[in-house]
């Protein structure tokens, strides 16, 4: 069974904040207990492929899911955690343009959101980061300090790759939230990427399956806590 150092995630449209508190340990054990419940999705990374965000619409909600751009193909049509290296080119050590992001959805105007909150990996969970992400794009910057976004105009064939820096930066894995949004579809859930800076693959995949277990239960489980009375209401 998991042990979450992270004891609490408190997500808004607007916030991932990383806070203590003894109700995680509770959620965890249920779904947990839950077996089957919990549907994993799964990170393509076979091959080194970690897939870009592929934003797309189902029943009038932007969805995320996985692409990669060599074969032009939709790897994982659900997914909503993906996973990105720094310092992949020597020169720029601290900064990573994956993933990048595309869309079918051409001639809407997609905007995404860095919501403030960073998160480090501890080995068990997330602890509150001391370092921030500078996320930049067409001169548009976004922090997780404070949070922000940046917008694109949905093309034919976009390949859209923002330049994601960690400032203050040291060796770990790194947890940041986003949402898409545009004109006349629902905002899209939060999807998470997962930042490595010099840790080992090994820990970095066990930080990955923490937030796809953890971070994006499957209905049937959210069912089960919120039955438990374990699911603390949405403040307005």
């Amino acid at each position: 069974m998991l042990r979450a150092e992270i004891r609490e995630i408190n997500m808004s449209s607007t916030s991932l904040k990383f806070r203590l508190s003894p109700r995680s340990l509770s959620l965890i054990t249920v779904a947990s207990l839950a077996g089957g419940i919990h549907s994993f999705d799964a990170i393509a990374r076979a091959d080194g492929v970690l897939g870009d965000v592929w934003i797309s619409s189902a029943g009038g909600v932007l969805v995320t899911g996985g692409y990669d751009h060599t074969t032009e193909t939709v790897i994982n049509p659900s997914q909503r955690v993906f996973a990105a290296e720094f310092g992949v080119d020597p020169a720029f050590p601290f900064s990573t343009d994956e993933p990048g992001f595309t869309s079918d959805l051409v001639g809407s105007t997609m905007t995404v959101s860095l919501l403030q909150g960073l998160g480090r990996w501890n080995g068990t969970g997330f602890d509150t980061a001391s370092s921030s992400l500078f996320l930049s794009y067409g001169g548009q910057d976004a922090t997780s300090v404070s949070g922000g976004s940046f917008s694109f105009l949905v093309t034919e064939d976009l390949d859209l790759h923002p330049e994601f820096t960690l400032t203050n930066p040291a060796d770990g894995i790194y947890l940041a939230a986003f949402t898409a949004s545009t004109s006349g579809l629902q905002t899209s859930e939060v999807f998470w990427v997962v930042f490595n800076l010099g840790s080992d693959e090994t820990d970095h995949d066990a930080a990955i399956e923490w937030v796809e277990s953890n971070l994006v239960p499957a209905p049937g489980a959210l069912a089960l806590l919120a039955a438990a009375g374990l699911v603390r209401r949405r403040r307005r």
